[in-house]
């Protein structure tokens, strides 16, 4: 499964014991080759992920989760969209702030990989794992664990 199947799959919706998951709205990127998704759990936005699909052969794929709601940490939800997403995303951001336990586990100094948010998408295949915690630019938003597979 990858891009237009992992989209297809959202649009169409995803019941699970919370509830029903689908994406609600796709829209334009700053580029051809990025999307905007923002995505619902029960018709109330859950988050939003900026969809890279790259631009071969210099950039590779990635998807940024962000504008996280709390309850989505520790949930069926949040278990199913890392595993969709990881099947087509090398590299995947997710923006931590509303996760408690990994924001603790991090500001504590345990190493990305080994928080409860690290041991999720390592389990997923990913390998390298960096802590965003302190941005650099302007552009790259909050607080996010990457996690890339080299």
């Amino acid at each position: 499964m990858c891009f237009e199947e992992l989209k297809r799959k959202l649009l169409e919706g995803i019941d699970l014991k919370q509830g029903r998951l689908h994406l609600a709205k796709v829209s334009q990127g700053r580029f051809l080759e990025e999307e905007n998704y923002t995505i619902h759990l029960n018709g109330e936005r859950l988050l939003f992920a900026k969809v890279f699909y790259g631009r071969k052969p210099y950039y590779k794929e990635w998807v940024e989760l962000f504008n996280i709601e709390e309850g989505f940490f520790g949930t069926e939800a949040e278990d199913l969209l890392l595993e969709l997403f990881s099947k087509c995303f090398r590299r995947l951001f997710v923006e931590y702030y509303n996760d408690p336990q990994t924001t603790k586990e991090l500001k504590s100094g345990i190493p990305p990989q080994e928080t409860r948010l690290g041991k999720k998408l390592k389990s997923l295949g990913y390998t390298y794992f960096r802590d965003w915690y302190y941005p650099e630019g302007w552009m790259e938003g909050g607080y996010k664990l990457q996690a890339e597979r080299l």
